[in-house]
Parts: structure tokens; C-alpha cells; sequence
């Protein structure tokens, strides 16, 4: 019996009896037994000596090999989010389209011109986000953003996350306006808030992956991104007066600036009193905007 025992070695001890087993599995694989047995709560697994440093190598390299499996499930959206900013900014945008009947004059101040920003105004670049053309053009962006505003909320809360959206419209008015100096550009709507706030579906995810410090399963992040990247394809086209290249910005900066918050992971760090602070910094500026843009500044 000694002579038995002698012959065995330990190379491992685990919580789990399962933990034990799969472990032994690399052992079955090079053709030798194993046995688990039971000392003080723990789990040992046993092989023959004369194949034991063997056998732990085999069992280390396995582990190794395996260490990120099975992929782990990356948590983006909070358990629960108010929807009234969100619905707050949509009525806000009817209640601008139902002034532009009454006044048609702030169509003419409010919209993003490359004229206008040569001579200053900038304030057209957040203005015209607010600003459409008719009835059809207010309900599409509408349901965009009711969608897609309120899902990257959800990934950064609704400080944050509307002030990226208006962020990344503003830029990408900007470089349309920009880089049609010299043309008699003009561009109204919120189609490049509702591309924006689809740019962050798509460049949260991507950025969450960056930043993860252990495997997590790729179809947390390619999927949300390819997603994006076939519904842009898909609305952001159209033919004049569709301003496509001003939805590719929108999508684009989108995606940047939603990459660079999730890998940054500023968001979990925001507390709500910061979160509340960012939106009335957002609405705010769209506020004196508009001030700006009445007043003749």
C-alpha cells in the first residue's frame, strides 16, 4: 500500500470537484489516468509520479491557453434610464417647426450656411440642427432619434450622451460647411444628431472591447458595429436634397467620440449630479445659440 502511494503525485488542488475533472481531461488527453480525492475540503488531482512534472506542465499550458474562455459578456447599457430627455429634445423640435410657420425668418438665421460661417456665425453649426424643411423631414428624424438618441443614452447616460450627440452634430456641420467654402451650401434638420447618436451604437461597443482587460465574446461589439455601419448604409443615402455627406460626418464623428468615452470610461465614473450638469450644459448651448441667432449678434 505504501509502495502505492509512493507511486502517486499531486499536481493540483482545486475548490471544485468539476474544477479537478476538467483539469484531468488534459491528462486523459496525453494518454494517462488520474485520480480526485478529498483532503481537508480541497480537491486533489493524482497522477502516477514518474509522469507528474510532465502532466503539470501539460495542465499549465492548457490553463493558459484557455484562460479567457469562456469569453466574458461586456455590460454597455445601464438597468434603467429616464426616456424624458429624450422625449424633452423631441418635443423641442416640434415646437421650433411649428415657429418657422409662424416666423419664417429664423429658417434664415438658424440654418448652417458655409456663407454664414464665413462671416462668423457660428451658431449655425447647433441651430440648424433643431430646423426641417417640412413635416416629413421632422417625423423620420423624430423616430431616428427616439431610437438611436435613447439607446446611446443608455450606454452613457443622458448628460453625457446628449452632449457627445449634439457634439459630434455640431462637428459634422462644421466640416461640411467648411469644406464647401466658397459654395452656396445651406443644410437644416436633425438627421445628423440622429447619424451622430448611431455613429455612438456603433463606436461604443468597439471602444468597450479596447479597453477590456480580458476576452469578452466578439458579438458584443461586432455585431452592435456592423449593425450601425448596414443602417447607415441603408438611411444615411439619398438623393438631393438629401445632405449625404453631412450624415457620413455625422456617422463618423459619432463613431470617434463614442470609441474614445467607452475606451476612456468616463462614463461609469459620472455621478448623476454630473450627468444632470452635462445636459443642462448641452441644451444651454442650444439655448444661446439660438439667442445669438435672434438677437443679429
Amino acid at each position: 500500500m505504501e509502495d502505492e502511494e509512493e507511486a502517486l503525485a499531486v499536481i493540483g488542488s482545486y475548490r471544485t470537484a468539476r474544477q479537478a475533472h476538467e483539469a484531468g481531461l488534459s491528462v486523459l488527453a496525453c494518454g494517462h489516468p488520474y485520480w480526485v480525492r478529498i483532503v481537508e475540503g480541497r480537491f486533489l488531482l493524482v497522477v502516477m509520479s514518474d509522469r507528474a512534472e510532465k502532466l503539470k506542465r501539460e495542465i499549465d499550458m492548457t490553463a493558459a491557453k484557455n484562460r479567457f474562455w469562456p469569453p466574458r459578456a461586456l455590460d454597455l447599457s445601464a438597468p434603467s434610464l429616464s426616456k424624458w430627455p429624450t422625449i424633452a429634445f423631441m418635443l423641442m423640435l416640434a415646437l421650433v417647426f411649428g415657429f418657422q410657420y409662424e416666423y419664417p425668418s429664423i429658417v434664415t438665421s438658424g440654418l448652417n450656411s458655409s456663407e454664414g460661417l464665413e462671416a462668423g456665425e457660428c451658431w449655425r453649426i447647433l441651430t440648424a440642427v433643431t430646423l426641417h424643411s417640412d413635416i416629413g423631414h421632422l417625423a423620420g428624424n423624430l423616430l431616428g432619434l427616439s431610437v438611436f438618441a435613447y439607446l446611446s443614452c443608455r450606454y452613457m447616460g443622458n448628460g453625457l450622451g446628449w452632449a457627445v450627440i449634439l457634439a459630434a452634430a455640431c462637428l459634422a456641420n462644421l466640416s461640411n460647411a467648411w469644406l464647401r467654402s466658397g459654395e452656396d451650401f445651406s443644410s437644416l434638420g436633425a438627421s445628423t444628431a440622429v447619424f451622430a447618436a448611431l455613429g455612438l451604437l456603433a463606436g461604443y461597443p468597439v471602444g468597450s472591447y479596447l479597453r477590456a482587460k480580458v476576452e469578452i465574446q466578439a458579438r458584443d461589439w461586432l455585431l452592435p458595429f456592423f449593425g450601425a455601419c448596414v443602417a447607415f448604409a441603408w438611411m444615411g443615402g439619398g438623393e438631393f436634397p438629401t445632405d449625404v455627406p453631412g450624415h457620413f460626418w455625422a456617422f463618423g464623428y459619432g463613431s470617434a467620440l463614442g470609441l474614445v468615452v467607452a475606451w476612456s470610461g468616463v462614463a461609469r465614473r459620472l455621478n448623476p449630479w454630473v450627468q444632470a450638469l452635462l445636459l443642462s450644459i448641452a441644451w444651454g448651448s442650444l439655448a444661446f445659440c439660438w439667442l445669438l441667432a435672434l438677437s443679429g449678434f
